[in-house]
């Protein structure tokens, strides 16, 4: 487990993966994190992290950047999911960014969620009752019209009701999946 782990930046992150052209933001690679965490897959990640990064040399110091925040984004997200202080949350930008900002980053979450747990070999047929809606109810926010929201405490309050939901549905699914991983699971 890291010491005194805390999420890196999002600005930093989100920044760090535009400057190399990537077409995934920090939200969407957050989720796919968390998706391979949830599906305990130890060598998916290493392999989705390489993939991301095959076009860009080890020496490219914008690239080395954005692979060290990845990689940070990694440890502190399997430590916080793994851990029973419920600190897990969705990776989003912070309340400052208007509410179409936001709700992008956590429909491109969902996506890259959905993408994580796809890569490992997992899908919602392995699921019953709540987590399996759940999984459905994820689906459907990856269509999420946010350029059509209109600010307000409605939606304020939608929006946190939702970054909630995938916190409580995150730990839901990695507790179900605890077959797939194993006991005493911790990936290295």
């Amino acid at each position: 487990m890291i010491e005194n782990s805390q999420m890196p930046d999002y600005s930093r992150v989100d920044g760090a993966l535009k400057s190399i052209g990537l077409d995934l933001g920090a939200s969407e690679i957050h989720g796919v994190i968390c998706g391979l965490v949830c599906a305990g897959t130890s060598q998916s990640h290493i392999d989705w992290m390489a993939g991301l990064f095959e076009d860009w040399p080890e020496e490219d110091l914008l690239a080395r950047e954005a692979r060290e925040l990845i990689g940070e984004l990694y440890y502190v997200t399997r430590d916080q999911i793994g851990n029973d202080d419920l600190t897990f949350m969705p990776y989003l930008p912070d309340d400052s960014q208007p509410i179409s900002t936001r709700a992008k980053a956590l429909s491109e979450w969902c996506e890259g969620y959905l993408y994580g747990l796809g890569m490992s070999g997992i899908t919602d047929q392995q699921f019953e009752g709540d987590a399996r809606e759940a999984l459905q109810d994820i689906s459907h926010f990856t269509q999420l019209d946010y350029e059509l929201l209109e600010s307000g405490d409605a939606t304020e309050q939608a929006y946190t009701e939702l970054q909630e939901f995938l916190k409580v549905v995150t730990l839901l699914i990695w507790g179900d999946l605890s077959d797939v991983r194993g006991p005493g699971h911790v990936e290295e």
